[in-house]
């Protein structure tokens, strides 16, 4: 009744990297390319050395008795260069508990009900190094031949840089995570179910030292001060099932969500909205609340008579956004920026994508097949006004925007350029701004803050099986024709350019997603 493994893993790594870049220009011949054929003035050399090691111990202990009570230990050991001698090494250590109560005499009459019962419980924490410099702890010298500004013996003098500034204290930062979870299979494993709920705190993470005097003259180096808290859950279920006329069916479904606070960051005292914020969730987005679209010169005048938006620009007209003074002051502005003084801002919204969703849905019957599947979000924030796709036009004309679906109901009254040479109507109930109105008009607000969620076919597939009888006469096994649709559609509210899966990367600038339809067999022989 008593099983027990055990491993040991010993693991060395050595990283490095060697760079050099020569230019020189003016060949005295085409023929001749090779670099040592070429002027040397005007020449370009350097080179970069770097190398890192990485050590790690690690053991791990599994335990069960009788395949009901399940115990896990693992712990390791780990070294990086890249920090000082004395703080180099870091350990860290996780546990988990299972219990299959499903094994318990005392559980056996509900067997013809539910088949399996697992509980389990873990812990655990993992280092990780969080840096984009091989070489955080050290000072280094930039040296640049001939690239000062005065000449010394009719050359051009040597330079090197002052090192900016390092923390001695910096080291591992530290993951550690919570986890309950609970596993049940029920009706003769027809019904499958898995819940997790965890918690996740990341501490000592490396970021940005507290705001130094300005006389400091530098940088200030990065050390381990912040902490962020991610909780969050996941769910899977699945139903699969045999009908007695031949006909097998599966319906899956998964969902997740989770939130990241942060605990800790001080480099914050006044709460400033552009960095984190002790207590507040990443991704926030704070924007104004807006009135709506002046539709006249008038309607406009009549706006900033009461409430004064010159804080945000000049030449207010008509096609022009009229937000609303939120603190009752009479203007609109920002106030510092900050939690306690941010004026006519209000948190709108958060660009985090949650609940994230996936529907497995399948069916056999007599040889033939289909699938579908969908993925999605239901939940997530996504603000237009730093969208080139979608507003550059309205800083900088109408060509930049040319040829996009979703850019042309923007505001024209009888003033417009396009409305006067006849190529456009007026729009005064545009969902944009007018054209080259300025970013006065593309501040983050409550009319261009859109709902991400979408849920999207990724796949659907039918085939067809033919029968073993006819296939084996030709020497195959078992053969299958099949018609597949990779992303035949996708449900959102976000116009049509966007693809809700690219959103905030690259600024939106993806290879446009393609819909592939193909045909094919699967042959076994």
């Amino acid at each position: 009744n008593h099983n027990v493994t055990a491993m040991a893993i010993v693991l060395a790594r050595k990283g490095f990297t060697a760079n050099s870049y020569m230019q020189r220009n003016s060949f005295d011949s085409e023929i001749l390319d090779q670099i040592n054929a070429g002027n040397t003035e005007g020449q370009t050399m350097s080179a970069v050395d770097s190398e890192t090691a990485r050590a790690s111990y690690m053991a791990r202990i599994n335990y069960n008795y009788a395949s009901k009570y399940l115990v896990e230990f693992n712990i390791r050991r780990d070294g990086s260069e890249n920090f000082a001698p004395d703080k180099r090494w870091g350990t860290f250590a996780s546990a988990s508990l299972g219990w299959v109560v499903s094994e318990e005499p005392f559980f056996q009459s509900l067997k013809n009900t539910v088949d399996f019962l697992k509980i389990r419980a873990s812990y655990g924490t993992l280092g990780n190094t969080n840096l984009d410099n091989w070489y955080p702890t050290y000072l280094t010298i930039t040296y640049s031949p001939s690239s000062g500004q005065w000449l010394q013996n009719g050359v051009l003098t040597n330079t090197v840089t002052t090192p900016g500034l390092i923390s001695a204290l910096l080291t591992w930062e530290t993951i550690e995570s919570y986890d309950i979870g609970l596993d049940v299979a029920a009706f003769n494993n027809r019904l499958t179910a898995s819940v997790d709920w965890y918690i996740r705190n990341t501490k000592d993470m490396v970021g940005n030292a507290p705001e130094l005097p300005a006389i400091l003259g530098t940088g200030v180096p990065v050390t381990n001060n912040t902490d962020l808290r991610t909780s969050g859950w996941e769910l899977q279920i699945s139903w699969r099932d045999k009908l007695q006329n031949g006909l097998s069916y599966g319906i899956g479904f998964n969902i997740s969500d989770s939130r990241t606070k942060i605990t800790r960051y001080p480099n914050n005292p006044t709460g400033d909205l552009g960095t984190y914020i002790t207590g507040r969730y990443i991704n926030e987005i704070w924007g104004y609340e807006t009135v709506g679209l002046a539709k006249t010169d008038e309607e406009m005048a009549e706006h900033i008579a009461k409430v004064d938006q010159n804080a945000l620009g000049s030449n207010w007209a008509a096609g022009d956004i009229m937000y609303k003074d939120l603190n009752g002051d009479g203007r609109i502005s920002s106030g510092n920026y900050t939690i306690s003084d941010h004026g006519d801002l209000k948190l709108i919204g958060n660009s985090t994508p949650r609940y994230f969703y996936g529907i497995d849905l399948n069916a056999s019957w007599k040889g033939f097949d289909i699938r579908a599947f969908f993925q999605g979000v239901m939940k997530r924030d996504y603000m237009l006004n730093d969208n080139p796709f979608m507003f550059g036009f309205a800083s900088n004309g109408n060509w930049w925007a040319s040829g996009i679906e979703g850019v042309e109901d923007y505001f024209r009254n009888q003033d417009s350029w396009s409305v006067q040479n006849g190529y456009q109507e007026e729009n005064l109930d545009a969902f944009l701004p007018r054209v080259n109105g300025g970013g006065k008009n593309l501040q983050s607000q409550t009319r261009y803050l859109l709902n991400a969620a979408y849920m999207r076919l990724k796949n659907f597939q039918i085939g067809y099986t033919i029968p073993k009888k006819w296939s084996s006469n030709w020497g195959i096994s078992n053969l299958r024709v099949y018609f597949s649709v990779e992303n035949l559609f996708t449900i959102t509210s976000l116009p049509k350019q966007f693809d809700p899966e690219l959103l905030g990367y690259d600024s939106n600038n993806g290879y446009p997603l393609s819909r592939t339809v193909s045909f094919g067999l699967n042959i076994t022989l």
